[in-house]
Order: C-alpha cells, then sequence, then structure tokens
C-alpha cells in the first residue's frame, strides 16, 4: 500500500497512531473503536475520490490492504 508513499512518513504517522490510539482504548470498547475507524476510512476514501485525490484503484488497494491484515494469519 505504501506505494507512491514515503515509507517513513507512513511509519512516523503509525506511531503517533498508535500512541492516540492507546488512550482511545482505555476509553472504549476495541468493536467501538475499530466501528469508529471505519467511519473516519471510509469517509476518508470517499472524500478523497471526490476531491480527485484518489483514484477508485487506490480506494481498493486501501481497503484490500485492510483485508489482508485482518484476515490473513
Amino acid at each position: 500500500m505504501t506505494r507512491g508513499f514515503d515509507k517513513d512518513q507512513i511509519q512516523r504517522c503509525n506511531a503517533e497512531l498508535r500512541d492516540r490510539l492507546s488512550e482511545l482504548c482505555s476509553k472504549h470498547a476495541p468493536l467501538v473503536l475499530v466501528a469508529a475507524l471505519t467511519e473516519h476510512v471510509g469517509g476518508s476514501l470517499f472524500l478523497t475520490q471526490d476531491e480527485e485525490l484518489c483514484t477508485p484503484e487506490a480506494a481498493r488497494a486501501v481497503i484490500e490492504r485492510v483485508r489482508e491484515i485482518a484476515f490473513t494469519p
């Protein structure tokens, strides 16, 4: 999924998100947090496509990467 993106930048962002998610996990059930993140990811993919910042193919690649992470042991 890192095609076209700086891998270091993605790793730094992941580290930031991990810190913030830890805090949220202490306040909300894990599935509630996942559901909220799903809303944000879906909305972000819609908006980036709507603003022509992302192609439908790139958005699908993001969703496919989520599937790979979630369902590949």
